[in-house]
């Protein structure tokens, strides 16, 4: 007789199940990256590097040149040690505090302006009334608009005529070669802020220093002779 059969299973080894392997398809990945690449490269547009334009003033010629009068420069010299002098046509040149240069613009500008007479444009023949007149009238217009919104093109164009057509103040601005870099900047933005319209910046030169020292000697002989 062959072995008897029975309902329960025989013991034994049984095969494990692997686990099921897990393939990761790399190829839509790669493909988008690469799309995404070429996106980019065709796509993507580069800053220009920005640069500051600067206009320079056109040479001209000493029989084109045109003569300022005195009385309507004001000059700001910095010196080598960091000191800065300020003076209206020949007057003595006084010192002059970084902290006190938009006072001193914006009263020099005042008192040109208040010395302007009414005049007429020689270029575009419009007549400008003097430099009183338009303060007050100016200062006016400001009161009976106060809080309201006044166009920027009205505001713009009053400032013009003001600075531009009315103000005669020119600022001179003498600069030695060793003197400091923040000093300038002080003085190029007290003008800026005090919107004076007609500037120059040179380099001193020992005729500037000559001058200084014969006006400072001239005023203390001056002085001396006084009492």
């Amino acid at each position: 007789m062959g072995p008897q059969e029975s309902g329960k299973k025989k013991g034994g080894l049984r095969k494990r199940k692997g686990r099921p392997n897990i393939v990761l398809d790399m190829t839509p990945m790669v493909d988008i990256g690469f799309l995404l690449v070429i996106f980019f490269m065709t796509t993507t547009r580069f800053k220009e590097p920005q640069a500051i334009e600067i206009t320079l003033p056109p040479e001209t010629a000493k029989e084109e040149s045109m003569d300022v009068a005195q009385s309507n420069v004001l000059s700001v010299n910095i010196m080598k040690d960091g000191t800065i002098l300020q003076n209206i046509g020949f007057d003595v040149p006084a010192l002059v505090a970084v902290e006190s240069l938009d006072s001193l613009m914006l009263n020099s500008k005042l008192a040109n302006i208040k010395k302007m007479p009414a005049h007429i444009d020689g270029r575009t023949q419009v007549y400008y009334e003097s430099g009183p007149d338009f303060l007050d009238k100016y200062g006016k217009f400001m009161a009976d608009n106060k809080g309201k919104r006044i166009p920027r093109e009205i505001r713009d164009s009053l400032d013009m005529v003001r600075d531009e057509k009315i103000c005669r103040l020119t600022v001179l601005v003498q600069v030695n070669r060793e003197s400091s870099y923040d000093k300038v900047v002080a003085v190029m933005d007290a003008i800026q802020q005090n919107q004076i319209a007609r500037f120059a910046i040179v380099e001193q030169t020992e005729d500037h220093l000559k001058a200084i020292e014969e006006a400072k000697k001239k005023a203390a002989a001056t002085a001396k002779g006084g009492k």
